[in-house]
């Protein structure tokens, strides 16, 4: 009887030792098939960061140039009022002396036995007022061609914040387009939308 158990035993030892094997095949052949599957996962992420990193670096290059432009447009702008205000200033002068010339001018027609003295000064009074005027004209003419100089930097300002705008955007929409692969894998669960 002990000789039965024994052949028994002899004879389901290699189906079990068979078993064994098979399942740690099995086993190895899952485990490198994971580590592969892995491999291609981390290659495929440290792609899309370097992409992404990339992306904006390149960004903030381009967003700094087109602030440095704005910058450089504000104070062309800044100086086109200063030359307005400098030549409202010029106005004012001409306004006074004008003010002075019309004043002469009364006092001069005041008197009747100075009138020809008085007509001379009439004359220089209103040679000044010409002068004076014609200044004056000059002025708006500079503060027209200010205005004209303001208004096409606001344009330019205008047309960098709209290009900014839509830089802004589609680095928005390529970065949702590059999460797009991490969101949508089988490691989707991991990562938070």
């Amino acid at each position: 009887m002990n000789t039965e158990s024994k052949t028994t035993a002899d004879e389901q030892s290699p189906d079990v030792l068979e078993q064994v094997v098979s399942t740690m095949t099995e086993f190895r052949e899952e485990m490198e098939y994971f580590d592969g599957v892995g491999t291609k996962i981390a290659a495929k992420t440290r792609f899309i960061i370097k992409v992404v990193f990339t992306t904006l670096l390149l960004s903030s290059i381009y967003l700094g140039f087109m602030i440095y432009q704005m910058a450089n447009n504000m104070s062309d702008m800044t100086l086109h009022l200063e030359n307005m205000y400098s030549n409202f200033g010029t106005m004012s002068e001409d306004m006074h002396a004008i003010t002075l010339s019309v004043d002469s001018m009364n006092r001069s027609i005041s008197g009747m036995p100075v009138i020809v003295e008085s007509m001379a000064q009439m004359d220089n009074d209103l040679r000044a007022i010409n002068g004076s005027v014609f200044e004056i004209n000059k002025n708006i003419t500079a503060i027209d061609n200010d205005m004209v100089i303001i208004n096409v930097n606001m344009q330019e300002i205008t047309g960098r914040l709209s290009n900014m705008r839509h830089a802004v955007n589609s680095m928005s929409y390529d970065v949702n387009e590059m999460a797009a692969p991490m969101n949508s894998g089988p490691m989707s669960g991991i990562w938070p939308r």
